[in-house]
């Protein structure tokens, strides 16, 4: 539970989401976008103001009158642990509420860590982080925590996870409960794809988008949808449905034993899988190229860049598999943004062109779409935990969602 004197009556929810997702605001600007009373207004920004949430930051333009005061999310007195568990990996941030992060630290996660090392290794960092920065537990709101699994949220228990690479005692592991013992925080759990698409849809790419697709590339291919500040079209038994959408039917076994899924194709274990494969063929390569049995997607992604053949090959394939995926998707959904996010488009151009043309190409309908090669930020996935945290505070539940 948050503190007793952050439980916001609606109207102070209200002028707080607004004041955190458009300030610097004046009381007119807060009136126009809520549709509340000056006075509500007025006497809800003081409570705020009272609460250490918001604090006045300065005066705006004048249009003829007196100048008037801007009101912006007081960062300097609330802070929210953010957590992200990946399936090869665990980043724990530090953020204060204007979701600038004040520290991060990231971990691997190996096959033969259980949950409670993983929750061990959490709480440790978030204890070294606090310290760091000379806070106390009393100054955090919470943990946002974003997991790589489908979630009960009512237990806080993980829902079918993703468990090819990671310790089997993940499946239906209690997380927020043992998170909330060890961090002595109230914790909030969200699909990682969907912390990272409201992310953006609030604070950044897709800020004023009506509805927005947001697509992680990495070990898996995950996707979420938002429409009108909702979570929408979530599978609520997998975390990477999207990444099983079929493009051929005749195509290799994926590991969730059908065939032909975009996953086989697109993630970074199938771009490795092509290139060694093409370079082991006897593909033309550069005298840089990296091997074919050592190579990471980073190296692979480079040779790409340089004009090695057998990287060349294998992205390309990859980013033209995703846009059949892509297409498909966009001609069901109809959104107006498209955010490509992850390491293969963040380390490789060519993947993120090929699957932007290839999608275009398959578009069925005229109404315009924005592609985006990466959201506004860098680990979008930490720091929409917080943002997930941020919901609570204004709404008292998280966010919104249709089917999810």
């Amino acid at each position: 539970m948050l503190p007793e004197r952050l439980r916001l009556p609606e109207i102070g929810g209200v002028v707080l989401d607004h004041v955190l997702k458009h300030g610097p605001a004046s009381k007119a600007d807060i009136c126009a976008g809520t549709g509340k009373s000056i006075s509500a207004v007025t006497r809800y920004l003081q409570e705020l103001c009272d609460a250490g949430l918001i604090a006045e930051c300065g005066i705006g333009g004048s249009s003829g009158g007196r100048k008037p005061v801007l009101y912006a999310v007081n960062a300097r007195r609330w802070y929210i642990c953010c957590v992200n568990v990946s399936t090869i990996y665990c980043e724990v941030a530090t953020v204060d509420l204007s979701l600038e992060v004040l520290r991060l630290d990231r971990f691997d996660i190996q096959p033969q860590d259980t949950p409670a090392d993983v929750v061990a290794h959490i709480g440790a960092l978030y204890e070294r982080q606090r310290e760091a920065c000379g806070l106390c537990e009393a100054q955090f709101l919470g943990a946002g925590v974003s997991v790589f699994s489908s979630v009960r949220n009512e237990q806080g228990v993980l829902y079918r996870p993703i468990i090819r690479y990671m310790h089997p005692q993940w499946e239906e592991y209690p997380l927020v409960a043992q998170l909330a013992a060890r961090l002595r925080l109230p914790v909030y759990v969200e699909k990682g794809i969907n912390a990272a698409a409201m992310l953006e849809y609030n604070y950044g790419r897709a800020r004023g988008s009506e509805k927005s697709i947001y697509v992680l590339c990495a070990m898996n291919l995950r996707a979420a949808v938002i429409q009108n500040g909702r979570i929408s079209c979530s599978s609520p038994f997998y975390e990477d449905a999207f990444g099983h959408m079929t493009v051929d039917f005749d195509g290799p076994r994926c590991p969730c034993g059908r065939y032909g899924c975009v996953n086989c194709y697109a993630n970074i274990p199938a771009v490795l899988e092509n290139y060694r494969r093409g370079a082991k063929r006897g593909a033309p390569r550069l005298t840089a190229s990296p091997d074919a049995d050592g190579a990471d997607v980073y190296s692979v992604c480079r040779a790409a860049a340089d004009g090695d053949e057998a990287a060349v090959r294998a992205v390309q394939e990859a980013g033209d598999m995703l846009g059949i995926a892509l297409a498909n998707f966009i001609n069901l959904i109809g959104p107006d943004t498209v955010i490509l996010a992850g390491v293969l488009p963040h380390e490789s151009r060519l993947y993120y062109e090929r699957a932007v043309r290839t999608a275009r190409g398959r578009l069925m309908n005229a109404a315009p779409v924005v592609f985006e090669r990466e959201g506004r930020f860098a680990s979008a996935i930490t720091i929409g935990a917080a943002a997930m945290v941020l919901e609570r505070v204004t709404h008292g539940e998280g966010p919104s969602r249709d089917m999810a």
